[in-house]
């Protein structure tokens, strides 16, 4: 009998813009067939990742490979948590958060080595409702901007700061109340967000001690603020210091509970969706999913 792991890769097609890259051939060139027993099989629609992902699942497959961007990323993991399946990451879209902040990169080849090496390490996921996430979720301008990405036909850093950009000078911040343990912070806020790694993409980074196996959530919450402070604090973002700045509050935590007073916007693991005023709790799923990395 072989010893062989099978491995599923599940690939969208359509993801970034680095989609022209020929993926089974780079596959094929990293991929032992003495060591590994693969299959490719693309998505075509969306949703499509998440039963291919259940499909695999069920055949008792050792990992599934997400090949495309943080939402084939996010249908495939959400399909492989609480499961003895293994997830594994070849970063195909344009922002590419999870793969960043685990090391894996922006880069086919070095995800696809790592891959080949095979090491795993287990991590916590976590749920906003009954909506899963594995990196990131959070309301307010920043779910906006991933919305209007989402729509435009283009994609890339450029596009998204670029978005950023313009977004944040007409964005008119909104009330939210959240509660997390004991305490209680209400007001107009830019964003909150709950990360369980670090970052949108791009080295773009809003919790940089985030540790995506500690049980525990990162909250950073960007307060009201004059629009000046924001655009000469933008560079902390990159510097990894966001959350020093004088209108952000930071929490770690298992669960917390977001009210939105108005219709705003929600972004989870780099989607963004409009959304109605509401309740919305986010809880911990501890060492809940084996990832190659």
């Amino acid at each position: 009998m072989s010893d062989r792991k099978k491995l599923i890769f599940i690939v969208n097609p359509f993801a970034g813009y680095h989609s022209k890259e020929n993926v089974p051939a780079l596959i094929d060139q990293y991929i032992s067939d003495d060591l590994f027993d693969y299959e490719i099989r693309e998505t075509q629609y969306a949703g499509h990742a998440i039963e291919l992902a259940q499909e695999a699942v069920a055949e008792g497959v050792d990992a599934v490979v997400a090949v495309g961007g943080d939402g084939t990323l996010n249908e495939v993991a959400s399909a492989l948590v609480h499961t003895d399946t293994t997830l594994g990451i070849v970063p195909g879209g344009s922002g590419n958060g999870l793969s960043m902040h685990l090391g894996i990169g922006r880069s086919k080849k070095k995800a696809l080595r790592k891959i080949a090496q095979y090491n795993t390490k287990t991590i916590d996921t976590a749920q906003v409702n009954d909506k899963f996430f594995v990196n990131m979720a959070g309301v307010g301008m920043d779910g906006l901007v991933a919305y209007k990405t989402k729509l435009s036909t283009k994609r890339g850093f450029s596009t998204y700061f670029k978005g950023a950009i313009w977004e944040s000078v007409k964005y008119k911040n909104q009330r939210y109340k959240v509660e997390i343990d004991d305490k209680e912070y209400e007001g107009k806020f830019l964003s909150v967000n709950v990360a369980n790694g670090s970052m949108f993409g791009y080295n773009f980074t809003i919790a940089p001690d985030a540790d995506e196996a500690d049980g525990l959530v990162n909250a950073l919450m960007i307060h009201d603020a004059h629009k000046i402070d924001y655009f000469g604090n933008a560079w902390r973002f990159f510097a990894k210091r966001i959350h020093k700045s004088h209108f952000a509050s930071t929490e770690k935590t298992t669960t917390l509970k977001i009210t939105a007073y108005e219709d705003s916007y929600m972004h989870i693991d780099g989607e963004g969706y409009p959304i109605e005023a509401g309740e919305f709790e986010f809880v911990v799923h501890p060492q809940s999913l084996r990832v190659i990395c």
